[in-house]
């Protein structure tokens, strides 16, 4: 037996950071691009200020099963979030936005040494002077570093999820996010259960 395993994805902040739509527009994105895929939300009893966080799973083959438990991409935007960082697969891809994130690097350490600091929100404040785009910062500094989709699919579709009136400013911040960082890590998109635990057979 071989079933495909997903990549999977969480994008975790406080409510009303964006983080939700992140998410969606990334989902839709590699829609458009051939995968399959799952995207599903979660917002705190607190829908402002409290934890939310927004998961996407995306593969070659259909997803048979809808939950991810770890995640080959985090990003995180808040340390309300941090104690997601556990559920990050070895190896996996931590993103981060510095201004209100104080990752433990050491204890991260040992899970990957893929993590990548984002300014998102210091480079919405200064660039832009609006720091309600800083999640399109983020958006564009994933997509450049993990390279999961095109940065013409993620403008496109972008412009399918805000008003028009938006289009511009967005734009930019997903420029900017994407310019700010270097490193591309390769993700590997055949990995397969070959073998069920017993009770699953």
């Amino acid at each position: 037996m071989n079933l495909s395993i997903p990549i999977s994805i969480r994008i975790s902040g406080q409510g009303g950071q964006g983080n939700i739509l992140m998410g969606i527009i990334l989902a839709e994105a590699l829609v458009k691009e051939g995968y399959w895929v799952v995207q599903t939300q979660h917002y705190g009893a607190q829908v402002r200020g409290g934890l939310s966080f927004c998961d996407v799973l995306f593969d070659k083959e259909p997803i048979d099963f809808p939950v991810a438990e770890t995640f080959n991409i985090m990003y995180l935007m808040h340390d309300v979030a941090a104690s997601h960082t556990k559920l990050l697969k070895n190896n996996g891809i931590l993103f981060y936005d510095s201004e209100y994130v104080n990752l433990k690097k050491d204890a991260v350490g040992r899970i990957t040494k893929k993590i990548v600091e984002v300014q998102a929100t210091k480079i919405a404040y200064e660039k832009i002077n609006n720091t309600g785009v800083s999640n399109m910062v983020a958006l564009g500094a994933m997509v450049k570093t993990t390279n999961i989709i095109s940065f013409e699919t993620l403008i496109e579709t972008m412009k399918e999820n805000v008003k028009p009136s938006f289009y511009e400013l967005d734009t930019k911040a997903i420029q900017l996010g994407y310019d700010s960082v270097e490193k591309v890590y390769a993700l590997k998109l055949d990995d397969k259960i070959t073998k069920l635990v017993r009770g699953f057979e």
